[in-house]
């Protein structure tokens, strides 16, 4: 029940107190001789000049003055106590009623909108870095190269063999066989010794047997 007393008691102010000709509050109204308020911006031109030479509400001539008058602040005081008031932001003029400051601040072109920087979020802690580093791989001795001749090279094979402990097909290592050949083969200025034949043989083994 309240809100719609207070709807019929603005609306009830919006018509009595509301220009005729732009149907909005203003602080400076002209009052004519025949008691009917017209705001002063829309009864004179920019000059100052009457712009209407009949009342807008009762058509009769004559009613207010020729030039702009001064209005007194009593008048403009009056208008503010019946719940007149103009935007508080910087740069608008805008007058309305009280009750309608609220949705004329949401579309107001110079309303001022406050952001708020968001805080900044802690910084992050770094991570360790962590290197892995590849196990090195035993690097292979590389043998000297050796430029031999074909003996030389026999040679050295030979020893190789003789070192790894290997021995040849016939039961002797490389160098007990050069040994024996060595024996085996007389010296120079040497008779080479005689094999014995097959009767001389037989003539051992008869006195064997006797």
């Amino acid at each position: 029940m309240l809100s719609m007393e207070n709807t019929r008691i603005q609306k009830d102010m919006e018509d009595r107190f509301n220009c005729p000709i732009c149907l909005s509050p203003r602080l400076k109204m002209v009052v004519g001789l025949c008691q009917h308020r017209v705001c002063d911006s829309c009864l004179y031109e920019d000059s100052g000049e009457l712009s209407l030479t009949v009342c807008p509400v009762c058509q009769e001539e004559g009613c207010f003055p020729k030039t702009r008058p001064i209005i007194p602040e009593d008048s403009i005081l009056a208008q503010r106590r019946l719940g007149v008031v103009t935007c508080p932001n910087d740069g608008c003029e805008e007058e309305m009623w009280e009750w309608e400051l609220h949705e004329h601040q949401r579309f107001c072109a110079h309303t001022v909108i406050l952001v708020l920087d968001s805080p900044t979020p802690p910084p992050r802690a770094a991570r360790p870095r962590v290197t892995v580093q590849a196990p090195e791989r035993p690097r292979r001795r590389q043998q000297p190269v050796v430029k031999t001749t074909r003996t030389s090279a026999r040679r050295l094979a030979l020893a190789r063999q003789q070192q790894r402990g290997q021995r040849t097909p016939g039961g002797l290592t490389p160098g007990r066989r050069v040994a024996a050949a060595r024996r085996l083969t007389p010296a120079r200025g040497t008779a080479a010794p005689k094999t014995p034949n097959r009767a001389t043989r037989r003539t051992k083994k008869t006195a064997w047997r006797l």
